[in-house]
């Protein structure tokens, strides 16, 4: 399978993992409060539309929209773009580095909310490590089907030097 549909193929599948995995945890650590994907609510924030308070569904659809187009496409086609520059000798490896990358992102913008929104550093830890887990699975979901259906490492691969 050509780079493309692979990364788009283990995207979505990594992506259902991952939206699974942080369902969970929004169920043990916050009940009813999706507070995980508080940070993809900026989006409906932008379209400043009077339906998108914190517990409509628009904003609910807004943010599940944005969630998944971000992990299930964009994410993916980055990695494919730039597997072969991350460091490790496997999709794994790589899947898992690119997506603490990935993570750190997340992980600054919840330091950055603290204070603004009343949660506090020892509020934000437990979320931290859940997304923390959420997303290296992720990674390595993403990177073990990418290796897998694209049927290569990379273009740098030990395969293609005897070439």
């Amino acid at each position: 399978m050509d780079p493309v549909r692979s990364s788009l193929s283990s995207g979505f599948a990594a992506t259902v993992v991952l939206l699974v995995l942080l369902l969970i945890a929004d169920v043990f650590l916050s009940g009813p409060d999706l507070f995980v994907f508080s940070t993809f609510m900026r989006s409906c924030a932008v379209a400043t539309s009077p339906n998108c308070g914190l517990a409509t569904s628009t904003a609910t659809l807004l943010t599940f929209v944005w969630f998944l187009l971000l992990f299930a496409i964009a994410w993916p086609l980055l990695f494919a773009g730039f597997t072969w520059g991350l460091p490790g000798e496997s999709g794994l490896t790589h899947g898992v580095v690119f997506a603490t990358i990935v993570w750190l992102g997340y992980a600054v913008s919840v330091f950055y909310a603290i204070g603004m929104e009343g949660r506090t550093v020892g509020e934000s830890i437990p979320f931290l490590v859940v997304t923390f887990v959420a997303y290296a699975i992720y990674g390595a979901v993403l990177g073990g089907g990418y290796d897998y259906l694209a049927e290569h490492r990379t273009f740098l691969s030990a395969e293609d030097e005897g070439v």
